[in-house]
């Protein structure tokens, strides 16, 4: 038989069951549930949760976007660790966002197979692999040359998806001595608008109280100024009010605007789903020297271009003169002073953003065998590179300003051409930030029988890493001179730093039923210290149809380069929120319309620190596999992590809780005439920080099924899922538990139940799989205006898809995803751009059909 390695060891063994938890997912499993990305394919797994997708990415204005991010356990995404075939690629360059790979980086078309180790804190590949590692295998030794098309659309319009796939192998390693693969994959998605989906709710709905409309409307919103001639007081006026301009800017009396006033209404005017095009290429090439040691490269490039638009620019706290051609007169007969505006730039256009994200891997080794070792080393340069190039929406802050306050540009209706042509010198078209982050490493390992044992030879691995990690960020002149309106200043920065690890890991076979996994590995970092981190694993045949097996480890996971060097910047919030302690009501006080406490989006300060601590973790697993039969195999793994010095970025937990985090919340002076109401909320301070501590726990369920063949053809059943116990945080270690399960909190949602189950069918050359996605419901971010809980309900999608082989040569796939046409479930959060629902976990593309190709020249 033959020997093969499994991920989290590098010792190969006979037997796949080993100590540690693998979820496999092989190329058919890939091609039955339909998914065409690797960030959809791991929607799949329930270990995966709160993980980032492209809906999400528009929650962040300059952070995210572009990324899509893997998250075992929800613990973060910079603790689930990455691989494409075992070795690792540059983390996703953007320095406002997570520290981990970008999905988009993995070329799908290319994966053979995917191995998810859950059980964290490898001390094979890297003890940051707190939550797990996700290792991407392609395709090694394939000859013939294969090519697939692939078109989608939705039933109500928008997100449509064309790939095409060319796939080539020419020579035989065995016997040839060579191969070289070559898999090119091209992916073109549309956009997805809000007014393509009729199920798209108003940002302003009481009944689950939903109030994050905007008081930046078009026809503008104005309120007078004081007589120093800059603060805004009084009620917000409107001259459109109560008709407005619908859909987008809507008259909401009873919302934070009052009652003189109207409200954009962003979820009428924004975009979902973002346009992107992409392109990889995967080449990988084998060469034999002799029967002992082989050479082999890998080349990986991956080209993704996102354009993301949303609704236009906000421009608030700009004084419009009593001068001005379009003052509104009709509308303030007396006391006339100049105006505070909050307008939306309709004029000038949505917000456009081209993201363009470059990934590139250079790998070249060398493998075999040498005086009964098995060894393999290699040299590997991985490359993210990531622009932000701001494309339509946005205007040069001096420029505008100065325009604005000749009174030539009409907050409330068209300009005439005098203000059109100043709005169009304004306007900006900027490269506004170039991000780049770079991995070098060599690595080599090896592999011995040592000695005889009474279950086999032990066996001994031995290992070392050296990694050169680098990023930099390169803001605009635009940007950093604070030039492009409303998105606050940028500074460039640079790091780096070197990594060196060495490890060891043994396979002892103690008993022929009973084989121990003990492994240490030390790393060495030249700017946060060194760690010894090891890793016990115990895997027990008590008889045939039994395994047991458990583990224990330690992890520790160093801050990011964009984690010590982002610099600090200004922003504004992502979410719109209400300020709990002054969004209310007190006595005979009705403070529920007051802008300055309800409807919020405060100024933020987000960016890195150089003094966060590396984050430090413990886990355990103990687990239970059982086939009772040949035809059924079931698994249940029991799992417990606890991490300290855990690095956040909080925002939604400021709102959610004012009085815990008030630390970290600025606030303006008290109203005597508001009593028992505290100043506003002027800006938050949400810098990377470490808290206390994180603890979670749950289990994971598998479970397949493959019934005996009949007349009727093949049946199989299987079914992953991950029930979570608990997930707690503490700001301080000695401080109190705050339960963050199946509640939305801390800017994310764990579920206390995902699963994905499927029903295969196969008959000749017909093949079948339906496929049922589920997550339980929870609580979600704010209470009902009674002071009741709102429980966001539970979801589930049903995919149905199926091939025929219609020849040797030809095979033809189709499908439906989400059968049902199910909507996503109605939430209050206020973190994520799109409101109304949660765009973190659910799909607002509805139903999709597809079809495909695939020809094989062999």
């Amino acid at each position: 038989m033959q020997r093969v390695e499994i991920t989290g060891s590098s010792i190969k063994r006979l037997n796949a069951e080993t100590a540690l938890p693998v979820q496999l997912i092989t190329r058919a499993d890939i091609e039955k549930s339909g998914t065409t990305t690797a960030a959809e394919l791991l929607s799949k797994v329930s270990a995966n949760t709160a993980a980032l997708t492209d809906g999400a990415s528009f929650s962040d204005i300059a952070g995210q976007r572009g990324f899509n991010g893997a998250n075992l356990r929800g613990i973060g995404v910079s603790s689930t660790l990455v691989l494409l075939n075992g070795r690792r690629l540059a983390n996703f360059a953007s320095p406002g966002g997570n520290a981990g790979v970008d999905l988009n980086a993995i070329p799908s078309a290319a994966i053979d197979r995917v191995e998810v180790l859950k059980d964290g804190a490898s001390a094979i590949y890297g003890t940051d692999a707190i939550g797990g590692v996700i290792n991407f295998i392609t395709r090694r030794n394939y000859e013939g040359l294969d090519a697939s098309a692939y078109y989608g659309d939705t039933q109500h319009g928008g997100a449509r998806k064309a790939m095409a796939t060319v796939s080539g192998g020419i020579g035989n390693l065995a016997t040839d001595r060579y191969n070289v693969l070559a898999v090119l994959d091209y992916q073109d998605t549309g956009s997805l608008r809000s007014s393509q989906r009729s199920w798209i709710g108003s940002a302003y709905q009481p009944d689950i109280n939903l109030d994050s409309g905007s008081s930046n409307t078009f026809p503008a919103n104005v309120r007078r100024t004081r007589a120093n001639g800059t603060t805004a007081t009084g009620p917000r006026l409107n001259p459109s009010a109560p008709a407005c301009n619908p859909p987008a800017t809507v008259f909401a009396p009873d919302s934070f605007v009052g009652p003189a006033a109207c409200m954009y209404d962003y979820m009428q005017d924004t975009e979902l789903f973002p346009d992107s095009k992409r392109m990889s290429l995967l080449t990988r090439g084998q060469f034999a020297l002799d029967k002992d040691t082989t050479l082999y490269g890998e080349v990986l490039v991956n080209k993704t271009k996102t354009t993301y638009r949303i609704s236009a620019l906000t421009i608030s706290g700009a004084i419009y003169p009593l001068a001005g051609q379009y003052y509104p007169h009709a509308l303030i007969t007396s006391d006339k002073t100049p105006l505070v505006v909050n307008m939306r730039l309709t004029e000038g256009g949505p917000r456009t953003n081209d993201i363009d994200a470059t990934a590139t891997r250079l790998l070249v080794g060398v493998k075999g065998e040498a005086r009964g070792w098995d060894y393999d080393m290699a040299l590997n340069h991985s490359v993210s590179k990531v622009d932000d190039q701001y494309v339509d929406g946005y205007v040069k802050t001096t420029l505008f300003d100065d325009a604005f306050a000749s009174g030539q540009i009409n907050p409330f209706g068209p300009s005439g051409p005098a203000g059109q042509a100043l709005l169009a010198a304004a306007k900006v078209n900027d490269l506004a930030r170039h991000s780049r982050g770079t991995t070098d490493s060599f690595d080599i390992k090896a592999t011995h029988d040592l000695f005889a044992m009474a279950g086999g030879n032990a066996a001994v691995a031995l290992g070392a890493e050296y990694r050169r990690e680098k990023m930099s960020f390169t803001p605009s002149a635009l940007l950093a001179a604070g030039e492009i309106r409303g998105e606050g200043t940028a500074t460039p920065f640079s790091g780096g730093r070197n990594v060196k690890a060495v490890y060891a890991e043994f396979n002892l076979p103690l008993l022929a039923s009973l084989e121990a996994q003990l492994a240490l590995r030390h790393d060495r970092y030249d700017d946060v210290g060194s760690t010894t981190n090891p890793k016990v694993g115990v895997r027990w045949n008590p008889m045939k149809e039994v395994v047991v097996r458990g583990s224990y480890g330690t992890g520790f996971r160093a801050p990011s380069l964009a984690d010590l060097y982002s610099p600090v910047r200004l922003g504004q919030a992502n979410g719109i929120y209400n300020d709990p302690l002054g969004c209310i009501k007190v006595g005979a006080i009705d403070n529920t319309e007051n802008p300055d406490y309800c409807g919020l989006q405060p100024d933020k300060l987000r960016g890195g620190s150089a003094s966060l601590r590396p984050e430090e973790s413990k886990q355990f697993s103990l687990g239970l596999v059982v086939e009772p039969i040949r035809a059924v195999t079931a698994t249940l793994d029991y799992w417990r992590i606890k991490k300290t010095d855990v690095i956040v970025s909080p925002e939604g937990s400021y709102f959610t809780d004012p009085v815990r985090n008030a630390a970290y919340i600025v606030r303006g002076d008290a109203d005597p005439a508001l009593p028992g109401i505290p100043g506003p909320i002027l800006s938050i301070d949400s810098r990377l920080r470490n808290i206390g501590l994180l603890k979670t726990s749950g289990a994971d369920l598998g479970v397949e099924w493959r019934l005996p063949a009949n007349a009727l053809g093949k049946f199989a059943v299987a079914l992953n899922g991950t029930y979570v116990f608990d997930y707690k945080t503490r700001e301080t270690v000695e401080g109190p538990d705050i339960s963050a399960l199946g509640v939305y909190t801390n800017d994310q949602i764990i579920q206390r139940w995902r699963h994905t189950v499927s029903l295969d069918y196969e008959r000749g050359p017909l093949n079948l799989t339906l496929q049922q996605t589920y997550l339980s419901g929870y609580r979600d971010q704010n209470l009902l205006a009674d002071g009741s809980v709102h429980r966001v309900d539970s979801y589930s999608l049903l995919d149905l898809t199926g091939g025929y082989q219609v020849s040797t040569a030809l095979k033809l796939r189709g499908g439906i995803r989400n059968l049902l046409d199910k909507n996503p479930p109605r939430s209050n959060q206020l973190f994520s751009f799109s409101v109304g629902y949660d765009p973190s976990y659910t799909d607002p593309r509805g139903r999709q059909f597809y079809g495909a190709l695939a020809y094989s020249f062999k």
